[in-house]
């Protein structure tokens, strides 16, 4: 029998039709717009000032484009003749502004060969003038003489070049103050508006600031290039998403997205922005999260919550299915990034409520989960020991009597199994077939930004994302195992690794505490940020920090399983996740990851130390093989504790008689992470209802990478946030 268990589970106000109308009257000009009511609304004074800033900004452009050179054109045009009664077609003179002539390929090849024969000349000059001193100066005078010809020739510019140039910061200028009138136009067509766009400011110049900084990252290496044309064309085609999106929901513009649909609409309106739209304003706006964050934090919480509902109905499988010998568990890994979930969801939506993805996020997990129950059987053989009778004869006597002895003898039992295994589709892949292209450009500048929520600098000077222990959100306490909401993020990272600022404020909490330990909190207009379980504490209360300002190092106090840092933001006294609003750092515990991804797994090929090496090769024999149970030589394949026992006794490193996880673990003496070395054997917890607080275990390779008996045998990053959310100890055995 196998049972097989599939885990699952108001309208839009449109707006007025409205006319905008310049009326003069007593000297002055007013702004007003009429509604299908036929309510009148009149512009503001400063209204009324940044619209002719505006015009006149406008009108400059249009005086300096005037001076650059024209050429005519004719073309025909028809036109009613009066005398006959009938059309006709005249040329009609047309001047347009003469395109502006780039240097072509042969004026540049002849510059090239003027200053490669003038070289060639003058090396020639060179080598005889060391014998005659007046040559070799009046060839000195010359050569600077040509310098200097040259440099003033590059800083003189012609004269419709400078017109262009002039023309260029003009138009700057009068896109600037067209974007300032057409903002405050909307605002005061728009009063119920003010106070929430206004809120939007700090914001907008903040997705500027941290987008600038992703562009220079992105512009580090050889694929700068191709990263640029990746963001460029994402940008093109969120703007049209967002244009669609402007016209079906043109109610919801009270949300965050207010701020982009508002300044694109600018940029299309200008004539001299058209070239600006696919730049870094249009790409900044179209590459952050449009829901709002309590939106955002709500769909992913759903998605923990059904995972720690698959996490309690593993837990519970041995109460709920009472009465078998043994539990064979072959557990996928249960969790997600949830940056793939929100970019997945804001390239498919735009922009969306919780409420609205529910069922969306519902048939993602039934599709990444599938829990699979097997009922089995084996026959296995045991050497029993028995009692039998025996005569016996008295060597003396002659006299015969019995007696009871024991004996060995192999016999069959059958053992009953219940199979348990998950099989997990990583989010990234299920996600990447439910794409169009351009949904696909979307999600992948959405996933190289961050979504640009960051407000906050790193509190680590590393890139943390790879140790995220502990996701925000619904999860089970790895101390006491109760369910709870993690109303923060757990980075695990070596105790003493130093805490930063991740912002301006004031310290208002800087103390020990049973459940946070030595913890301190930051605040400033209303945020509140936490860092919690250090080990010590360089600030005190009342202090004013500045961002980046270090206050203390990570540690394992109050209640903790391991040396870890918890952080937390609250905004207005509401919890947010702090995935999405803390920056992250640079670099890696354990030394660049090859290809910078968690996933991608490469141990080195060789070792200075000739123990290790030998390890090493003794473990990849058998990669590839499949996990079993109990298993723990080659001809039945192994488990994880069997793997790793049979690698370091027959690698002739060290003699380790089979033994569970737990029992490697118990031979080991303990090792910190930042002491890890390869040869080294990593343990990890939690990964299945275990005996024992260890429950899988592998064998580090250095580089952060591990090789271990999943299924099938395989190395893997460390870094990942499944090992890192059950790490539990590095060992090392003497």
């Amino acid at each position: 029998m196998q049972k097989e268990h599939r885990v699952k589970g108001g309208t839009n106000d449109k707006p007025e039709n409205k006319t905008f109308t310049e009326e003069t009257f007593t000297g002055n000009t007013r702004n007003t717009f009429q509604g299908e009511g036929g309510s009148e609304f009149t512009g503001s004074k400063k209204l009324q000032k940044k619209q002719r800033q505006a015009e006149k900004a406008g009108k400059k452009v249009q005086k300096a484009r005037a001076k650059l050179p024209k050429t005519r054109e004719y073309t025909l045009q028809r036109v009613f003749d009066e005398k006959t009664g009938k059309g006709k077609y005249v040329a009609v003179p047309l001047d347009k502004e003469k395109p502006f002539k780039q240097e072509g390929i042969p004026k540049t090849t002849m510059r090239r060969m003027q200053n490669e024969s003038k070289n060639f000349v003058h090396g020639k000059i060179a080598e005889t003038e060391k014998e005659n001193s007046a040559v070799e100066g009046a060839h000195k005078s010359e050569q600077k003489g040509e310098e200097l010809f040259s440099f003033v020739k590059r800083q003189i510019k012609g004269k419709e070049q400078k017109q262009r140039a002039k023309i260029a910061k003009l138009e700057k200028k009068q896109f600037k103050k067209e974007v300032n009138f057409q903002y405050q136009k909307f605002l005061e067509e728009n009063p119920q508006m003010q106070k929430k766009t206004l809120r939007k400011r700090l914001q907008k110049q903040r997705i500027k600031r941290e987008y600038i900084k992703a562009r220079k990252k992105a512009a580090v290496g050889k694929t700068a290039e191709q990263a640029f044309e990746k963001t460029k064309n994402g940008a093109v085609t969120v703007a049209r998403k967002l244009q669609e999106f402007a016209r079906k929901n043109a109610g919801l513009l009270v949300t965050v997205g207010i701020m982009a649909l508002l300044l694109m609409m600018i940029m299309v309106s200008v004539s001299s922005c058209g070239a600006m739209f696919a730049d870094t304003q249009s790409t900044i706006l179209a590459a952050s999260y449009l829901s709002k964050p309590k939106e955002i934090d709500a769909a992913d919480l759903q998605l923990t919550r059904l995972e720690l509902d698959l996490q309690n109905e593993i837990d519970r499988v041995e109460t709920d299915y009472p009465g078998y010998d043994e539990y064979s568990y072959n557990l996928g890994a249960i969790g997600h990034n949830p940056f793939t979930l929100i970019s997945y969801l804001s390239a498919i939506h735009t922009e969306f409520t919780a409420s609205e993805v529910e069922s969306e996020i519902q048939a993602l997990f039934d599709e990444m989960y599938t829990l699979t129950l097997t009922p089995d059987t084996e026959t296995r053989t045991r050497t029993v020991t028995k009692t039998g009778t025996r005569t016996v004869t008295d060597p003396v006597t002659g006299e015969e009597t019995e007696e009871e002895y024991e004996y060995e003898e192999e016999e069959e039992y059958e053992v009953s199994i219940l199979r348990v295994t998950l099989t997990a589709i990583p989010l990234e892949s299920l996600v990447s077939g439910k794409m169009d292209t351009e949904q696909a450009e979307i999600f992948a500048m959405y996933r190289e930004t961050g979504g640009l929520l960051q407000e906050f600098a790193s509190p680590l000077d590393l890139y943390w994302y790879y140790y995220v222990s502990s996701y925000y959100g619904y999860r089970k306490n790895p101390s006491t195992g109760n369910e709870e909401f993690h109303r923060g993020v757990d980075i695990a990272v070596p105790t003493g690794t130093t805490v930063y600022a991740a912002h301006d404020g004031t310290v208002t909490a800087a103390a020990y505490d049973s459940h946070y330990g030595n913890y301190v909190v930051i605040e400033i207009d209303g945020y509140t940020t936490k860092y919690a379980h250090m080990d010590t504490l360089s600030v005190s209360v009342g202090q004013t920090v500045e961002k980046g300002a270090v206050i203390g190092t990570t540690g394992n106090t109050g209640s903790s399983t391991g040396s870890h840092l918890h952080i937390e933001c609250l905004y207005g006294g509401e919890y947010y996740n702090p995935l999405f609003y803390f920056d992250v750092g640079e670099g890696t515990l354990y030394g660049e990851t090859p290809g910078g991804l968690p996933g991608n797994a490469i141990p080195p090929d060789a070792y200075d130390d000739a123990s290790v090496q030998a390890l090493m090769e003794e473990a990849a024999k058998y990669l590839g093989f499949p996990y079993v149970w109990g298993g723990s030589s080659p001809s039945t394949s192994f488990d994880c504790s069997g793997f790793v026992c049979w690698v370091f006794t027959n690698s002739g490193v060290h003699n380790l008689p089979r033994t569970t996880a737990q029992g490697i673990y118990d031979q080991c003496t303990p090792v910190s992470a930042s002491d890890a070395k390869a040869g080294d054997i990593i343990f990890f917890t939690g990964t299945y209802n275990s005996a024992g607080a260890v429950s899988h275990v592998g064998i580090y390779c250095g580089n952060g990478t591990m090789i271990h008996c999943g299924d099938p045998i395989s190395y893997a990053s460390i870094n990942s946030s499944y090992w890192q959310s059950h790490f539990y100890a590095f060992g090392r055995l003497q």
